[in-house]
């Protein structure tokens, strides 16, 4: 699991103790500097010292130490050298974003040693979810008959500036009460490079104590198990040398600071709680370069064209600063990401969807850039190595941008701004946000990929009925039209009103469709339904007027020349070379169907299909040996044959964040179980792997899969387009209106916040935990009463036998007619 904010970089801390993939750096592959070069294990650790009455000390390693190097201990055979140092036995982790629970186990310890690590992760609030910040919360209990001595230590080696020859270690010991700090600030870097910046190592405890500047085990180890508690010492300079030749100071290779806890427990149970911080703060966060490569590396100074920043940097001047506001409103940080984490998972939905549900989230953190320039946006992929094509993959996002939609919609605004700044002027869209603000590769924008213009409208628009800001809609709404025109314009050859697909065109990028393809088509439908919407909302009766009709004729077209009685069919056009292509049956060919439930939209197909489709895709797509697959044909036994010059196979191959996406569709028409079988395969196939918090498909940490968070809402069959939200579990029974719940509860996210509805034979509560619902108009379609708690505004409830409609009496934010003057939301600091 990682830690660290959105857009911050991360660290990752696993199974064994360690702290891993450090990407804090503004360093490759997550950004654009220079790889991290160090040893991970050894970067950062956790030491126990401990002594048991009558007894010698030792050192307990918080890990499961490595067979030759650990605990900073390079080149030597430390079980020999120190055989009063060894690591734990067992670490019992779970881990649930954002917390990672870990429990150290060694023979004979007679200590319960346990730590929670996490970072700040709260819905709707952006500054304290962006803080380059990781904490750390100990336990240490007593378990034994006679009294224990212990300290609790945390060490790091000094990383800044690591890839400037000429830095020089320089550390700054603070002591200001219960902030007791060691800060990282080293002296001789270059003002502009990534690495340059400040890391902060803080003990919440006014009696702890550090030594600074030790580099070799010798007299250091020694000191620290003979000396209680560790001394107060700073040899930093000790650790800079004189060069023979410039006669300018430089730093050794190698750099550590130590600081701790020391306490005494008399008796069993009796207890040792203790925080750590570690923040920090590397501001020139440089742009990547627009090249055909997504790959290239710059060779301009420090390997970058532009400075981008961090957001952090808005906010904070320093690692210093960071870590005391943390240290100030550490019980707040605290409280509401545990609110969140709480109200999450107290849900009847199964343990199994919720855990793997939650594992998105890390996404969040692992793959995403906020920067002080305006970029927002998660990488498309991202392996140890390399990062794979740009931000906010526009098509991708069509699936994983519902996740920053309903935790994040202030950064849903910033996406949504970055893809109008890439416009062309003749409506083509871009394909992804490059990382760099100031420029854009010729390729990304060339208009080739059919599906784009309506992913982008009915994107742009969710956002801005999700913000409730009427002048930024008015923005927006201009742009979705240049896109809906241009599609009309130039990609509609036969002048039916639907795109007209010609190949290899779409997300599916390995795909060939031809005609009418529903997987577009769906989409495309999708976007007019939505933009007629925001048409009638702002009384653009042009609008009205070229496109109403179109958005009926196109779903009878689409019907009429793509429904095989099964399923909705590959694409329409016949093609010799390929006679029974067009038979294919799509996981995918109902992804508009899909994303209209999520604001109520008008139905695209008749009921009756759109079911018997969703059963066909099931029976025949869903392999429970592998999961669901995104396309198979009639007659495939096994695998359906792939061509041998295709550069991968898209057709027998699963993609989570589209299991996610149809598992989402299934729920929202009353089909439980198939949902739930899909979505449990998937969460037992990356157990398996050993990969749950990184998902897999054109790189890893991939961006698709954020579509699991549209999940807990398509079950309750909720839809909110601004103004009305709306709950109506789906029967699945054809011909009922609406499935009864079982008794119990389930959490629910609506924009920038989260609520439990709770439904038992005597009625139903909804209640808003966080953030603030701005809807005019709630309907719950279930039967008995029905009551509202914590949704600010007065209410008047109209109840029927089976749902209860409460209309607000005063106007919300759903009010966006062109006279009514909006709240114009600050702009984003730059």
């Amino acid at each position: 699991m990682a830690l660290g904010g959105i857009g911050t970089g991360f660290l990752e801390i696993r199974q064994d103790g360690g702290f891993h993939e450090w990407q804090i750096f503004n360093n490759w592959p997550l950004f654009t500097g220079e790889r991290f070069p160090y040893d991970a294990k050894s970067s950062l650790f956790f030491l126990l010292w401990v002594k048991v009455e009558h007894e010698n000390p030792r050192l307990v390693l918080l890990q499961l130490e490595e067979s030759h190097r650990s605990a900073a201990i390079e080149g030597h055979e430390y079980h020999y050298m120190f055989p009063w140092l060894s690591g734990v036995d067992v670490i019992r982790y779970q881990a649930s974003v954002p917390f990672a629970d870990l429990e150290f186990e060694q023979d004979g310890l007679p200590l319960r040693v346990r730590l929670r690590a996490w970072s700040p992760f709260i819905p709707g609030n952006v500054k304290d979810s962006n803080l380059p910040l990781a904490c750390f919360d100990f336990e240490v209990e007593a378990m034994g008959e006679r009294a224990v001595e212990v300290q609790l230590l945390a060490s790091m080696r000094n990383m800044v500036g690591y890839d400037q020859p000429e830095r020089v270690y320089a550390h700054k010991r603070v002591r200001d009460g219960e902030f007791s700090a060691v800060l990282f600030e080293n002296d001789q870097l270059d003002p502009a490079a990534p690495t340059t910046g400040t890391m902060a190592l803080a003990s919440l405890a006014e009696d702890s104590t550090a030594y600074l500047g030790w580099e070799h085990h010798h007299p250091y180890y020694e000191r620290l198990l003979r000396e209680y508690p560790l001394p107060e010492y700073d040899d930093t300079e000790g650790r800079n040398k004189v060069d023979g030749k410039s006669g300018r100071k430089r730093a050794d290779p190698r750099c550590f600071a130590t600081i701790g806890r020391a306490a005494r427990l008399a008796q069993r149970g009796e207890r040792l709680r203790h925080s750590f911080l570690l923040a920090w703060h590397f501001p020139n966060l440089y742009g990547r370069p627009p090249r055909n490569d997504p790959h290239y590396r710059s060779t301009e100074p420090h390997g970058h064209d532009e400075l981008e920043g961090h957001r952090y940097a808005v906010d904070f001047a320093s690692a210093e600063a960071v870590a005391r506001y943390a240290k100030d409103h550490l019980d707040r940080l605290r409280g509401e990401s545990e609110a969140f984490h709480r109200a999450f998972f107290d849900s009847d939905l199964s343990g199994k969807l919720l855990d793997q549900v939650n594992s998105h989230l890390n996404t969040f953190r692992t793959s995403t850039w906020l920067t002080r320039s305006g970029l927002f946006g998660v990488i498309e992929g991202l392996s140890p190595k390399k990062p794979f094509a740009g931000l906010a993959t526009t098509d991708v996002a069509m699936y994983g941008q519902i996740a920053t939609s309903l935790l994040f919609p202030e950064l849903d605004r910033l996406t949504v701004n970055c893809w109008r700044n890439l416009q062309r002027d003749n409506g083509i869209v871009a394909h992804s946000i490059p990382c760099n603000s100031r420029q854009c590769n010729d390729n990304e924008v060339d208009g080739h990929r059919l599906d784009l213009p309506a992913q982008f409208v009915f994107q742009s628009l969710r956002a801005a009925l999700w913000s409730g800001d009427g002048a930024w809609l008015r923005e927006v709404w201009p742009d979705c039209k240049r896109a809906l025109a241009y599609v009309l314009r130039e990609r509609d050859a036969n002048g039916d009103g639907l795109p007209d697909m010609e190949g290899v065109m779409c997300s599916y990028d390995n795909f060939p469709m031809y005609g009418v393809a529903p997987y577009v088509v769906t989409q495309w439908l999708a976007a007019l339904a939505l933009a007629l919407k925001v048409a009638r909302m702002l009384e653009d009766e042009a609008f009205l007027g070229e496109y109403t009709d179109k958005f009926r004729s196109g779903c009878a077209t689409l019907a009429e020349k793509t429904w095989n009685g099964r399923y909705f069919s590959l694409y329409s056009d016949f093609r010799e070379s390929d006679p029974g292509g067009r038979d294919g049956c799509m996981t995918d060919q109902l992804i508009g169907e899909g994303v209209a439930h999520q604001l109520g939209l008008p139905a695209l197909l008749e009921e009756a299909k759109v079911r018997t489709a969703l059963c066909s895709i099931y029976a025949m797509n869903y392999k429970p040996e592998q999961g669901l697959r995104n396309c198979q044909w009639p007659g495939d036994n096994f695998l359906h044959d792939i061509d041998k010059d295709i550069w991968v196979d898209q057709a027998n191959t699963c993609w989570t964040g589209v299991e996610f996406n149809f598992a989402a569709q299934l729920y929202a028409h009353g089909m439980v179980e198939k949902a739930e079988a899909i979505i449990h395969n998937i969460d037992a196939r990356y157990r398996k792997w050993g990969l749950y918090f990184d998902h897999q498909e054109f790189g890893g940490h991939y961006f698709r899969p954020m579509s699991a968070l549209g999940v807990p809402n398509a079950y309750l069959g909720l839809s909110y387009d601004g103004e009305t939200l709306r709950i109506r579990p789906a029967s699945s029974e054809p011909g009922e209106n609406a499935r009864p719940l079982p008794a119990g509860r389930w959490c629910f996210l609506f924009p920038g916040g989260y609520g439990t509805l709770f439904h038992s034979p005597e009625g139903t509560r909804l209640v808003v935990r966080s953030g603030r619902l701005e809807a005019r108009v709630i309907e719950i379609h279930l039967p008995g009463p029905a009551s509202l708690e914590n949704v600010p505004g007065d209410w008047t409830a109209e109840a029927e036998p089976d749902q209860t409609r409460f209309v607000r009496s005063e106007p919300g934010r759903g009010d966006w007619t062109p006279s009514r003057k909006t709240r114009q939301r600050p702009a984003f600091p730059s």
